[in-house]
């Protein structure tokens, strides 16, 4: 044979082996894939069906996809329920991002995406306004752009993007430790691989030899950490905004593919508050320790309000150690009390570019998303300049901001302003009715902006800014958090405080506001409760405590202070039978608890209810749970049809058994007063 041939035959060989290789991993991950446990998870799943209506709900768990690896704290969705087919009026918008869209540090009811819902429902009344709050701790605008192209499964006729602040350190951004190389393509090649049976079954496999490594997540701070600093001219701040820009441009073509109406949003920060990170400018020894020294004197002398010497100092360490972001911030502060505001507002976004942890957007990043919706004639909701058009004019602040770039709750408002703004620009269809929208406190009512809910971000922003990295140059901050905390919990009424104590120690619940409404309903402080229940009820639609028991309780005081239900409050109960009705399809809603919920719901309606009532009595985990109200209710329907024999016997079989025999000789004494009566 020969050598020619002897070569071909060997390429062929080569190429043959290669191809089996192929075929044989394909073969083994179609298999993998039939194994629930390792496949992706998916981005929605379907809860319950009935008449012809679907209950679907975006899945929390499709975060995982991102994090393949990482085990960051908080990564997953807010689980969102939504009946299909939509109606023919629906208008379906998704808010794709980070944790900011996500809403941290506030519950999903006071996000900007639920205040959102709740100004569309006020411009645009005769539609069927669903927002889809699709953000995901930590997740760069390479994940988002994932995110958007999946939730086109929704067939949204609007998508905000507000994407940027993860773009360095977040998961795929341009410093990520484990999401594959810093190009694009090498991040698709990255994710697709993770998205593989096989890759999962690798996972598990070698996470079954090492549990004893097992450690809890970490935050995304720790993350950031790990990763190092990343300053201003590193060539991965470029990197960034590369990424950036390509990733906003293939949402936008994932859009138009899709007939969906695109708004960008541009990214604000805490830049007068948030102190710049700590690190020292590289110098020769001798010029290190008189920067150090000057920086320090400039410090103390700010502290002692000795300001004008204090600029002096800090201008001297300036000329020494060249453009630092913390002697950058320290100037501008000094700027601001001597009344030079504008001066301090270049200064301080000065110190935030400069920050060689760049937690926060910076300047490039915002500049790269005006840059995309010029050129493809977006519509651009300009949060960075409303927030600062709110704020003093030396710059943003804690006015707005819970911390470096979360929205405080007025910041959540004034985000969802902007965004309403933005599509009144935008012609045709979308143009909202903006006078039709309502003042801030009207929204929070709306929603359910708690004092507990408060207290829980005051608490919450203190922990976080009483540690390393977040304590350094915060300490005031977190001291003033810390007094706010006080004044607050002064204030409260007892049954506030004890729901949100057994809240914070996991006795009650995951969900604050009803923990605080069922101590507020023990109490009868009934119209506390009311607003309690309100609001568990805007925080977890069709569940069982959240939607269901909350909006029964919600009745029950409603009727308690009024003597019965307006014919407005009774549309609110007979919705919550509809939504009912599709979650008893699923094992959430056992048959004994369903009849609970039903008989407690006609007995609001002035129905009786007592045949399901009795249906529920039964159910011996139903009466464990739900006595004192089953029993009440129960008592008094079956007097009124002259049972009183039987309310009677109920009343000892259940108090007996669960050794409540005060409350059972009360409802006897009730019994015995209503049939002499």
């Amino acid at each position: 044979m020969s050598r020619s041939r002897m070569g071909l035959s060997r390429w062929g060989g080569h190429l043959l082996a290669l191809v089996f290789g192929v075929l044989m991993v394909g073969a083994v991950e179609f298999g993998v894939r039939q194994i629930p446990a390792l496949q992706a998870p998916p981005f929605t799943v379907e809860l319950a069906q009935i008449d012809g209506r679907v209950l679907h709900s975006i899945n929390p768990s499709y975060a995982r996809r991102f994090f393949s690896g990482v085990a960051v704290a908080g990564m997953r969705m807010t689980p969102h329920p939504y009946v299909t087919p939509f109606s023919e009026n629906s208008l379906r918008v998704v808010v794709v991002g980070g944790s900011t869209v996500q809403g941290y540090p506030h519950p999903r009811r006071l996000t900007a995406s639920a205040y959102l819902q709740a100004m569309l429902e006020d411009a645009w009344p005769d539609r069927q306004n669903d927002v889809f709050n699709l953000g995901i701790t930590a997740v760069s605008s390479f994940a988002v752009a994932q995110v958007t192209a999946d939730a086109m499964a929704l067939n949204p006729d609007i998508v905000i993007v507000y994407t940027g602040h993860n773009e360095v350190y977040g998961v795929y951004g341009s410093a990520s430790l484990s999401q594959g190389g810093s190009s694009i393509l090498a991040k698709n090649v990255h994710y697709s691989a993770m998205q593989w049976g096989l890759s999962a079954l690798v996972r598990q496999t070698l996470d079954s030899f090492r549990p004893a490594l097992d450690s809890p997540p970490v935050s995304l701070l720790r993350v950031m950490s790990e990763a190092g600093p990343v300053g201003a001219a590193d060539p991965r701040r470029q990197q960034a905004a590369d990424n950036l820009r390509q990733n906003l441009l293939d949402i936008d073509e994932t859009c138009r593919a899709n007939g969906a109406q695109l708004v960008l949003c541009t990214l604000a920060s805490n830049e007068r508050g948030f102190a710049a990170s700590r690190y020292e400018p590289l110098l020769e020894a001798g010029d290190l320790a008189e920067w150090k020294e000057r920086f320090e004197e400039g410090q103390r002398l700010l502290k002692k309000g000795r300001v004008r010497e204090a600029l002096a100092e800090l201008d001297a360490a300036a000329a020494i150690g060249g453009d630092h972001a913390e002697v950058q911030f320290y100037r501008a502060r000094c700027l601001e009390q001597l009344g030079r505001n504008e001066a301090a507002h270049v200064t301080y976004i000065k110190a935030r570019d400069l920050d060689a942890s760049p937690w926060r957007a910076a300047s490039a990043l915002n500049g790269v998303i005006r840059a995309v919706a010029r050129e493809r004639a977006l519509p651009l909701a300009d949060i960075d300049s409303s927030f600062y058009t709110h704020s003093p004019t030396a710059g943003i602040g804690w006015e707005l901001m819970a911390d470096h770039l979360h929205p405080s709750t007025e910041g959540q408002l004034l985000l969802a302003r902007g965004i309403v703004s933005a599509l009144a620009e935008v012609p045709g269809e979308f143009a909202p009715q903006l006078e039709k929208l309502r003042p801030d406190e009207a929204y929070r009512r709306h929603q359910g902006d708690t004092p507990l809910e408060q207290l829980a971000v005051l608490h919450d922003m203190q922990v976080l800014f009483s540690e390393a990295p977040m304590n350094w140059g915060n300490e005031d901050y977190a001291r003033q958090l810390a007094l706010q905390t006080d004044s607050l919990w002064a204030v409260l009424a007892p049954g506030e405080r004890s729901g949100y104590q057994r809240w914070r120690q996991g006795k009650g619940g995951a969900l604050l506001a009803l923990n605080a409404a069922d101590q507020l309903f023990a109490a009868r402080d009934f119209a506390r409760a009311e607003q309690y229940y309100w609001a568990a009820r805007r925080e977890e639609p069709y569940t069982s405590w959240g939607d269901f028991w909350a909006t029964l309780r919600w009745g029950r005081c409603r009727a308690a202070m009024a003597g019965e239900l307006d014919a407005g409050e009774k549309r609110q109960i007979t919705a919550m039978v509809e939504r009912m009705q599709l979650i008893a399809q699923t094992p959430d809603l056992t048959p004994g608890l369903y009849a609970f919920f039903s008989g407690y719901a006609e007995y609001l309606l002035g129905r009786g209810g007592v045949a399901q009532l009795e249906k529920a009595v039964a159910d011996e985990a139903v009466v464990r749970l739900f006595f004192y109200d089953l029993l009440a209710l129960l008592c008094e329907g079956l007097v009124k049809e002259h049972r009183s024999g039987d309310a009677e016997r109920y009343v000892r079989e259940v108090t007996g058994k669960l050794g409540q025999g005060e409350y059972g000789q009360f409802l006897l004494a009730q019994i015995a007063a209503r049939k002499n009566g």
